[in-house]
This record gives C-alpha cells, sequence and structure tokens, in this order.
C-alpha cells in the first residue's frame, strides 16, 4: 500500500461524506496500493475486467484473478478476492466469475444505505448489475476523475518510480542515435532498442512507443513500418515503458546522417520551444499559459502550431494531469511531474519532436531526462 495516496484518499471520501467506494480504473488502483495488472497483451479472455478496489470501514479489498492472487496480494492490501479465471474443465465466465465475487465482497461488508463512491467508466455491466442489485438502497456518487488532482502530484514512493521509468527512456534514446543508420528498418531499429531496454530491466515491459521515420515523421507518429531509412532521414522515438506500474516518457529526433537545411532549422526550433517551455514550468503556472508559451515559440518561426498536446502528466497513467491543453487552467504545484513534447511537422516532407520530463519544485523545476543533454 502507498501510505501517503491512502491518506489523502480516505481524506477524499469523508470530504463527500462517502461511507464507502468502488474501484475500477487501474491507475487508480496502482497509485493507491502500487499493484499494477498486467496490461501488456490487453483485455484476458480469461478474466473480467483487470482489478477491482472495495474501500469500507478502513480496509480495502482487493478482487482479481485467480492468475493475479499472488501478485495482488504483495501490495498489502487488507485482503485479495480471487475468482476463477482459465479452466479447461467448463466454459470461460471470466466476467460473470468477477461479478460474482464482487457480490461475494460486497455481501460481508455493505453498507445498506448511504453514499458509496463508485468509478462507473471501467465497469462492465455484470458489474454494474451486481452493484446494483448488492446495494439497492445505496446513493450512488461518480468518482470518475476524482482522483486527478491528487495523483497529479506525486509522493515520495511514486517519484522513485518514475525516476527509474524514465531511466530506461533514456537508456532507450542512447541506444537509438548509437544504432541509427541509412539501411536498417523501423522494424530492426524498434526490436534492437526494445531488447535493449528489457535487458536493462531484466523482464519483459508494457511499452507505448511511436517509432516512424522519413516522411512518416510529418505524421507526428505511429508504431513501427518495414520502412528502409534513406540517408538523411529524421527518425522520431516517443518511448513510453511502464515499470513497477510507473510510467515513463520522453522522446526524441534522430538523423540517418547529415540532416537538411529544413530539418536542421526545425531541429532548433523545436529544441529552443522545449528550453523555454523547461525555464516556464514552476508553480502558479497554469497549463493553458504553458501551452500557449510553447505554440508561439514555433508560431513565432513560421510554423504551423502543432496539433497536438504541449504536453502532460505522468504517473500510474501514461497521460494525466497536469494536460498542458489550451483548455486547461490547472496551475501547476510543487511534486507534479510534467513532460513537455513541442514539434514541428511539415506535410509530406517530415516532422520533429522533442520531449523532456521535468519534477514542479518549490523553486522552480528538476529536469528528470537526461537524453538531449
Amino acid at each position: 500500500m502507498h501510505p501517503h495516496s491512502l491518506e489523502r484518499f480516505v481524506d477524499l471520501l469523508r470530504s463527500r461524506g462517502l461511507a464507502a467506494a468502488l474501484l475500477a480504473d487501474p491507475a487508480t488502483i496502482t497509485w493507491l496500493t502500487g499493484y499494477a495488472p498486467l496490461i501488456e497483451t490487453g483485455p484476458s479472455p480469461f478474466e473480467g475486467s483487470a482489478v477491482l478496489a472495495w474501500w469500507h470501514a478502513g480496509e480495502l479489498h482487493l478482487i482479481v484473478s485467480d492468475m493475479e492472487t499472488a501478485a495482488a496480494k504483495e501490495a498489502g492490501p487488507s485482503a485479495v478476492h480471487s475468482y476463477p479465471s482459465y479452466s479447461i474443465e467448463v466454459p470461460l465466465a471470466g466476467a460473470a466469475n468477477q461479478g460474482q465475487a464482487l457480490l461475494d465482497v460486497l455481501k460481508d461488508a455493505v453498507p445498506q444505505t448511504g453514499k458509496v463512491g463508485v468509478e462507473w467508466q471501467c465497469l462492465t455491466a455484470p458489474l454494474v448489475d451486481a452493484l446494483r442489485h448488492a446495494l439497492p438502497s445505496a446513493d450512488f456518487v461518480p468518482l470518475d476523475g476524482a482522483f486527478a488532482g491528487l495523483r497529479a502530484v506525486k509522493t515520495p514512493e511514486e517519484l522513485t518510480r518514475i525516476r527509474a521509468a524514465l531511466g530506461l527512456c533514456d537508456a532507450a534514446q542512447r541506444f537509438m542515435q548509437q544504432a541509427l543508420q541509412p539501411g536498417k528498418t523501423e522494424l530492426e531499429l524498434w526490436a534492437s532498442t526494445r531488447a535493449h531496454v528489457e535487458g536493462l530491466a531484466g523482464g519483459r515491459l508494457p511499452i507505448l512507443a511511436d517509432l516512424v521515420a522519413g516522411a512518416r515523421t510529418a505524421e507526428i507518429g505511429g508504431p513501427p513500418s518495414a520502412y528502409r531509412l534513406q540517408p538523411g532521414d529524421p527518425l522520431i522515438l516517443d518511448f513510453v515503458p511502464r515499470l513497477q506500474g510507473y510510467w515513463g516518457d520522453n522522446a526524441a529526433t534522430f538523423f540517418a546522417g547529415k540532416p537538411s537545411a529544413v530539418f536542421e532549422k526545425a531541429y532548433r526550433v523545436v529544441r529552443q520551444a522545449l528550453q523555454r517551455g523547461v525555464e516556464a514550468a514552476r508553480p502558479g503556472v497554469a497549463a493553458r499559459d504553458l501551452d500557449a508559451l510553447l505554440r508561439e515559440a514555433v508560431r513565432a518561426e513560421g510554423y504551423e502550431p502543432y496539433p497536438h498536446h504541449s504536453g502532460h502528466g505522468i504517473g500510474a497513467s501514461y497521460h494525466e494531469e497536469p494536460r498542458i491543453v489550451p483548455y486547461n487552467n490547472l496551475q501547476l504545484e510543487p511534486g507534479m511531474v510534467v513532460a513537455l513534447e513541442p514539434g514541428v511537422y511539415l506535410p509530406g516532407v517530415g516532422g520533429v519532436r522533442l520531449e523532456d520530463v521535468v519534477l514542479i519544485t518549490a523553486g522552480g523545476n528538476e529536469v528528470l531526462t537526461t537524453h538531449l543533454t
């Protein structure tokens, strides 16, 4: 369990008059407990949703499949409740079995009336049915997004894990810089980079990544393809691995040989924009103002503003508050971890994106990534 997160979680429930809560967002549960369900292969045909957590009377109960029991217990919840998943003896019924497990938990620790917080958006229909059947008189209060502000300010435990994940990001960029050369395909470069990073980590990692080269870099991102790099081609690697439940993120643009004057200018503009953003990222700055600063730094050099966010928080999710986007008036606070990533994209020609991650501190910030230094 994460004691700092648990304390803030309980305070939030108390402030809203909630007697209990059902959590279903895996990122919320990772933030609260440290338990990170496997996600490499997407939704499992053997299970229901990834994980559930039931909070009541000062106790947190995790509900997981029997394939995840041991890992869930290591997080230290009050109890772990398992349901049958893979089987050759009976038809697969992971969603129904998870719903029954939830019913079993609720019948033993149920506030028959009162307010119950629920993260609805990650609940499957069988779980909604089970919840309403078990708590027919409860007043359900949506909790979707309720923890975004709490999760944005990282605890010491979280920062340790984020730093470790960012170390893998930096290692990936260093490896790519050395491996990149004309004649290699995007897939070849991706396979060797992933193998290198997983070797450093000592095991498989969930990894979200953009790896595009040549004119494909104008499309902002995408998975690696069979495209074979030509001399002078740009290559964007945006590398986002999860380590011990927490995500890292950084991005760099490299060139297969000497870049053209067009790309030299684009790279210089993006590098300067990123530096301005890093210098401006400090407590009290509104996310939308930081976004505007980054976009204006690109626009002032004659480029169309990039169509994506200027940055985002990272933590138990790879994209969370504070979102550095035009609508967001959220102010930066000490403890927030923010990735900043301006870019320049020239249709039919190519693009450049660079990304650093900063920790907002009382006096400004600390740059946590080192791949651009």
